[in-house]
Parts: C-alpha cells; sequence; structure tokens
C-alpha cells in the first residue's frame, strides 16, 4: 500500500466529496484548511466541464472555503493545455456551453462553426440537435475528436442530468466513433498534466474522491495514492463488490488529518 504520509499534493473531487450541492460535508472545510497549515498543497479538480474555472473558485468561496487560482483544475482546462501542445493554431468545433467557450477563448484557442481542424465535446448544457448533427458529420469526416471526460450523467436532483459519455454513445452509434482521446478522469493525460503542474511524481499526490471508476481509478492508473470517501455516490456494499480497490477507503474528508498526524 502506498503511504499517505508521503503525499504532498491532495487532489479533491468536489461534489460528494468536499460538497453535496450547496452543503459542505461535515469537516471537510476544516480539514482541508488543516491539510494547509500542515504544509500540504491543495487542488480541487473536476471532470464537469460545464464552468470555467473561475466559476468553481467563486462557488467554493461562497461556501466558506478560501481557494486559490492555483488550486482548481478542471477537464476543460486539461483539455485546452492539450489543444496547445498538440495542435496549437488549429481551428476547434466545439460542443459547449458558453462557459467553456470562454475557457477556450481565455486559452487563446479559436472556435469554428466552418472549416474546423478539430472536434471537441464538452458537457454541453445548451446542446441543440443541429449542433449535435454538425459535430457528427465533422467526426464522420476524420477530424481528430477529443472529449473533456467520459462521465455518462452528472448528479442532479430528481433525476441524473446525461453527460458526455450519453452523448459518445449516440456519436458511436451515428458514426462508428469513439474519441481518440479523453481528458478527464479516469484516464491519465490528466493525471500527467497534474504532476507537471505541481512539478511532483506520482507517489507524492494523491486523488481524493467518493466515485470507484472515475477518482480512485483515475488515483490507481496514474501512481496516485488513492483515497475513497464514503460521503458521495459509492456505498460500503458497492466497495466490498468492486475489483476497484482503493488503497484507503474513509467515511469522509475530515478523517485524512488523523492519518497523517
Amino acid at each position: 500500500m502506498k503511504n499517505i504520509k508521503d503525499v504532498e499534493l491532495f487532489v479533491f473531487d468536489l461534489d460528494g466529496t468536499v460538497y453535496i450541492g450547496d452543503d459542505e460535508i461535515d469537516g471537510s472545510f476544516a480539514a482541508i484548511n488543516e491539510l494547509r497549515k500542515m504544509g500540504k498543497r491543495i487542488c480541487f479538480f473536476t471532470n464537469n466541464s460545464s464552468r470555467m474555472h473561475t466559476d468553481y473558485i467563486a462557488r467554493l468561496n461562497k461556501l466558506g472555503l478560501r481557494t486559490y487560482s492555483d488550486e482548481i483544475y478542471t477537464s476543460g482546462q486539461v483539455t485546452c493545455e492539450y489543444i496547445l501542445d498538440n495542435y496549437r493554431g488549429s481551428r476547434v468545433f466545439l460542443l459547449g456551453n458558453e462557459r467553456l467557450k470562454s475557457e477556450f477563448e481565455l486559452y487563446g484557442i479559436e472556435l469554428a462553426d466552418e472549416d474546423p481542424d478539430i472536434c471537441v465535446i464538452g458537457f454541453d448544457t445548451s446542446l441543440t440537435y443541429d449542433r449535435l448533427y454538425k459535430f457528427c458529420g465533422y467526426v464522420n469526416k476524420g477530424l481528430p475528436y477529443i472529449a473533456t471526460h467520459p462521465d455518462f450523467f452528472c448528479p442532479a436532483p430528481g433525476c441524473p442530468m446525461p453527460d458526455i459519455g450519453s452523448l459518445i454513445e449516440a456519436i458511436r452509434l451515428t458514426v462508428d466513433r469513439t474519441p481518440d482521446i479523453i481528458m478527464g478522469k479516469p484516464h491519465k493525460t490528466a493525471g500527467e498534466r497534474l504532476a507537471k503542474k505541481y512539478n511532483l511524481p506520482p507517489k507524492k499526490i494523491a486523488m481524493v474522491g467518493d466515485r470507484l471508476y472515475t477518482d480512485v481509478a483515475f488515483g490507481k492508473n496514474c501512481g496516485f495514492v488513492s483515497i475513497l470517501v464514503l460521503s458521495g455516490e459509492t456505498t460500503p456494499d458497492m466497495l466490498a463488490k468492486s475489483k476497484i480497490k482503493p488503497d484507503y477507503a474513509l467515511e469522509k474528508v475530515k478523517d485524512i488529518v488523523s492519518l497523517i498526524k
């Protein structure tokens, strides 16, 4: 088992891990501040690409957890950085809402509805059928095809909200293509960029989250310390039945502190 005491950077999922909706999960904010006092670095990493990184900073500050610009990382940001490294100067047809478009524009990436060079699918909460059909047309022509993350749904009141994974399946069934690369958890690209961003080896990084197949799998795939918290989606019964096993399984984020002291 990897040792949690060796960790210098704690990467936290958000919904179900740090908060649920607009409510802090008991003791999580105090625990994160305690980790900071202990000299640990903090990063909040989310697959949700329907918001800019600045939106998450504002949200956490509003909820009562002081958060700084270098402590947020999203699948949208990972995608922008990947494009700048591998497709700089390319014109992007983006299936994404206005907040994701603003993120791309902030990175200086040119968006184009006509004659693009690559296609990117994000969590498009403003999706129209016409744009989905147009996206399929470009993908069918063989343009490079990137997804910000693979989640099938996003938790929402009353009923889960269809997320990128559902649309990826629709596109696959329509034009027989899947993304050439997927950026978010549990895929390794984001983990490699996290290690580079914070200049740390994987064994010095911990991924903390409530989902086995994204958060914990991400930690395992990237060589991070993997920490499951049972405050969100995963139940003890789900953990017992799963082939994906975390290095640590805790009730809540606040339980991390006692393992380090």
